[in-house]
């Protein structure tokens, strides 16, 4: 039997529910970290009544995730998609943080080459298997990632049925701090010494290391924050053989939780996309 789940992202009650269920909460700062007690038996009952799977995994295959990933990112336009990433950014939206990073990898996959399997040499494997409550109730507490790209599909494709935030005032007086910040590290610096230093500025409200970085990825992913040896995903089809080899090129052995393109960059903006990002949505 096909395991089907609600196609929209939690939020409000229904997302404390999820979240209870799943084994998170937010802290006393706004920031999602893991449950002190394990979920209630009403508690996946009320969810399950609201169509909701818990600790259940969907069975995809790759040709499957390809398909309607292409489907879902033709009815997105980057500008909501940036504006939604600002809203993430700020804090009044947290679910913004991951879609930029979705959005990039999707947005190119019907022109790219394809495999003796009809897929791209995307990250997929022939078989997937996806929690998608799990995962949509990390994306509506602002984690982000730009691995295993199967996840990305629950994202792209309740963007494409329920729409995305749109950004605030607020939020981009944040993203204006937060590039402001950047723009100010010496050359060399490394990702993780930037990251230290958004923390120690308290710049980005509702996020701990792991979010920090999840936006700083995204960043990368849209060439904010360049680097030479992989281009940007919203520029154009990067294959994983082509990242991996960009991984061997790295300089000063990056950690291994940082990701490409975020991994290789030591400094500086690109101020032409800075202005594409900071412009999305007004």
């Amino acid at each position: 039997m096909t395991t089907v789940t609600p196609n929209r992202m939690p939020q409000g009650e229904e997302l404390a529910l999820l979240m209870r269920c799943a084994g998170y909460r937010f802290n006393s700062n706004g920031v999602a970290a893991g449950a002190t007690a394990p979920p209630k038996q009403e508690d996946l009952v009320a969810a399950q009544q609201l169509g909701w799977t818990v600790g259940v995994k969907q069975e995809w295959t790759a040709r499957e995730v390809l398909t309607r990933a292409i489907d879902a990112v033709q009815s997105l336009d980057v500008d909501s998609v940036l504006s939604a990433f600002i809203a993430g950014i700020g804090g009044s939206a947290l679910r913004g943080r991951q879609i930029v990073i979705s959005y990039a990898w999707a947005c190119h996959l019907a022109d790219a080459p394809r495999g003796p399997q009809a897929v791209p040499d995307c990250g997929l494997e022939e078989v997937e298997w996806v929690d998608v409550t799990e995962v949509l109730v990390r994306i509506a507490c602002g984690w982000a990632w730009n691995e295993l790209p199967a996840r990305y599909l629950p994202d792209l494709e309740v963007a494409a049925a329920q729409g995305l935030p749109e950004a605030t005032d607020e939020d981009r007086n944040v993203l204006d701090a937060l590039l402001d910040h950047i723009a100010a590290q010496p050359e060399g610096t490394t990702p993780g010494q930037l990251e230290k230093s958004i923390a120690r500025a308290r710049l980005l409200p509702r996020t701990d290391k792991y979010q920090r970085y999840g936006i700083l990825i995204a960043l990368a992913e849209l060439g904010v924050l360049p680097n030479t040896l992989l281009p940007p995903s919203i520029d154009r089809f990067v294959s994983r053989t082509e990242c991996q080899a960009a991984y061997r090129r790295v300089r000063g052995a990056p950690r291994s939780d940082i990701t490409l393109p975020l991994a290789a960059w030591r400094g500086g903006l690109d101020t032409a996309r800075v202005a594409r990002l900071a412009n999305a949505g007004r």
